[in-house]
């Protein structure tokens, strides 16, 4: 498979995993049930401040990572699409890491589409950092 296609895949999948996020800064209903989650059905003013501010970080981190994976789509040379490709595998793992902690110690965390995507994109990276071609 083509690194740059893998890079388009990982950026719009990426996207999509911060969605929640995005629509709950949109929607104060969404925004509610996501808190909900975690906080129960009456949030503090405090948590739902901590909420609008994790919320804000790793959404546009997200989006910067997005942005990130377009732009590695420019680079011209074999060996430099596979080092990005594993320098954004790291980052992937590193972006899922607090999801899988939390699944084994059974604490709640991010829905379970959004786990599935990171991995996706973990493994989609790998890939291309081994055997993908130009």
């Amino acid at each position: 498979m083509k690194i740059r296609i893998i890079f388009w895949i990982v950026a719009i999948s990426t996207f999509i995993q911060a969605l929640p996020l995005y629509l709950s800064m949109l929607s104060k209903e969404f925004k509610l049930m996501l808190i909900g989650d975690v906080f129960g059905e009456n949030p503090s003013s405090d948590a739902i401040v901590m909420f609008d501010q994790f919320a804000l970080v790793v959404g546009l981190l997200a989006l910067g990572y997005s942005f990130i994976c377009i732009g590695a789509t420019q680079f011209k040379g074999l060996v430099e699409l596979r080092r990005i490709s594993f320098l954004l595998f790291v980052f992937s793992g590193f972006f899922a890491l607090p999801d899988l902690i939390s699944v084994t110690q059974g604490n709640p965390t991010a829905p379970l589409p959004v786990i599935i995507l990171g991995l996706v994109n973990m493994a989609l990276l790998y890939y291309a950092h081994k055997k993908g071609v130009f």
